[in-house]
């Protein structure tokens, strides 16, 4: 997936928008049909569904925010599923339950390799499948008693009990247009049907521009530890997200010593090549790889050190606290 263009993070639209604008009407008017055509016979989960989502493409934090739900409620005796679509998925076309341990990023996406990788330990299960519903069903009859779908917000062929929007704190809705000539997959106007917003890393002069939904802010944060392990090397930063830049910014912020930070597109697919040059530049400048988990989960293992962001903050309690009763609805 190439990196968002600048212009779609312009204060204001400018000229590249604007040309681009008929074709955000036409965007705009096929995944109205096709949400609307899929929303006249939903499926009704006979278990809790919690959908995490977005409004925007790329980099918003939603991955992260999944991970730390799905740990929270098998710690709380639930058998939890994440359905993924398994973005770039070669096997997927039927639901596969991901395994770890024999699977690659090619055969499931990068994506739902990494959640199946971070959550192995909290006995979670990872679905991916080119149809989400067909996911969530073949979940159900694995025994999953809570599910939680991944990127399910323009999903309105499966009914929810909570519909959780994550946000880009820093980047917003961008001009606020629909995509191509924005980063908008509808109009911001579509958060009132969620159930909440999540912002992360939200920026003091954006406070309360959510449209009038319930937000609650959280941070993404590493752990303590692992910054530690880091600070005194040399480091050479490497992420392909949908916005890498906030991944370097941040391991700067923590006072880390990035002497290189080498975007790539988001879900961008390593090869050999790649590996030699990242490598060549680490021993040149005499320092040590680090990456993101999602981009790990594509890499040969201790290829780079990796920096795991979870969602903290004061509003995480808030947050269950509103998410849970709906899960009894």
């Amino acid at each position: 997936m190439p990196s968002a263009p600048a212009f779609w993070y312009a204060p204001a639209p400018g000229v590249c928008a604007y040309a681009l604008w008929p074709l955000s009407m036409i965007y705009r008017a096929v995944s109205f049909t096709q949400g609307w055509l899929r929303g006249l016979k939903p499926y009704y989960p006979a278990v809790p569904l919690i959908s995490v989502g977005n409004l925007s493409v790329g980099g918003s934090g939603k991955t992260p925010l999944v991970e730390a739900l799905a740990r929270y409620y098998a710690a709380e005796g639930h058998a939890v599923a994440v359905v993924s679509k398994g973005y770039g998925a070669r096997e997927a076309r039927w639901p596969v339950r991901v395994d770890a341990f024999s699977h690659t990023a090619r055969q499931v996406g990068d994506e739902a390799l990494m959640l199946a990788t971070q959550l192995r330990n909290a006995s979670v299960a990872v679905w991916v499948a080119a149809n989400k519903r067909d996911a969530v069903r073949r979940a159900e009859a694995a025994g999953a008693t809570l599910i939680i779908l991944d990127d399910g917000f323009h999903r309105h062929d499966i009914a929810r009990n909570a519909d959780v929007v994550v946000i880009d704190g820093p980047r917003g809705f961008g001009n606020g247009f629909m995509l191509p000539a924005g980063p908008l997959r509808e109009p911001a106007g579509g958060l009132a049907r969620a159930s909440f917003a999540v912002v992360m890393d939200e920026s003091a002069d954006r406070s309360n521009q959510w449209y009038g939904a319930t937000a609650y802010r959280l941070k993404l944060m590493p752990q303590r530890s692992v910054i530690e392990a880091l600070r005194p090397q040399s480091l050479v930063a490497f992420a392909g997200l949908g916005n890498p830049a906030k991944f370097f910014d941040m391991l700067e912020t923590l006072g880390l010593n990035v002497v290189e930070a080498v975007p790539f597109a988001d879900h961008h697919a390593y090869t050999a090549a790649d590996l030699n040059d990242l490598s060549e530049l680490a021993q040149r400048l005499n320092a040590a790889l680090v990456t993101t988990a999602k981009d790990a989960a594509k890499l040969p293992a201790g290829f780079a050190e990796v920096v795991d962001v979870v969602p903290t903050g004061s509003d995480w309690p808030g947050l269950l606290a509103d998410l849970n009763p709906r899960l009894q609805s």
